[in-house]
């Protein structure tokens, strides 16, 4: 479940888009956790959005406001290594340094995607989070970054949502991340069929 929204006083957006960081935005998150855990019987992991910017209005951070949702929801997080990727090269942050302010014991799944660079009409560059192209190296080094960092177990699962490229190299990108898991640790990660 993402934490974001697509309308809005009865305006439609088509797309996620990140609420402004509130107190208020918490709470209603929060009451739509209780709403699907009240028909599934469990809370779904909440997945960090990409954004091109800062939602204006904000109060918090967004790992404080990951934070406090989560916390009040008691749900697990899905970490989007690359939506967390893009939302810090945007702000101008260091990318490395994200994951260390977000929850991370509560992660239980990661998401690696990619990308691409647009531009404004004033020649501002953006990292737009599109899920059709491979994720770049950082995103495998926010991985390795993660593992390191988190005392809790997580699956990863490589996103696409079109522009498929072949299997190998779906493979190779499998790879990469397992690689990159195995940096961290002496013993092979787990193979699954």
């Amino acid at each position: 479940m993402a934490a974001a929204f697509v309308r809005a006083a009865g305006v439609e957006i088509g797309h996620l888009a990140m609420p402004p960081r509130t107190a208020h935005t918490v709470e209603q998150t929060v009451r739509n956790v209780e709403s699907a855990r009240a028909i599934t019987g469990t809370a779904p992991a909440l997945e960090n959005i990409a954004t091109l910017f800062d939602p204006p209005m904000s109060a918090y951070t967004e790992a404080d406001w990951s934070r406090k949702i989560l916390d009040a929801a008691r749900a697990p997080m899905l970490l989007d290594l690359h939506n967390l990727y893009a939302n810090a090269v945007n702000a101008g942050r260091d990318p490395l340094a994200d994951p260390a302010t977000f929850p991370l014991e509560r992660v239980r799944c990661v998401h690696l995607s990619g990308g691409m660079w647009i531009s404004h009409d004033g020649g501002e560059r953006r990292l737009l989070d599109d899920h059709v192209h491979s994720p770049p190296d950082a995103v495998f080094e926010l991985l390795r970054s993660l593992e390191m960092q988190s005392t809790a177990s997580f699956d990863v699962i490589l996103e696409r949502d079109g522009h498929y490229p072949s299997f190998e190299v779906m493979l190779e990108e499998l790879e990469r991340a397992r690689a990159a898991l195995n940096q961290v640790h002496a013993q092979p990660v787990r193979r699954y069929a």
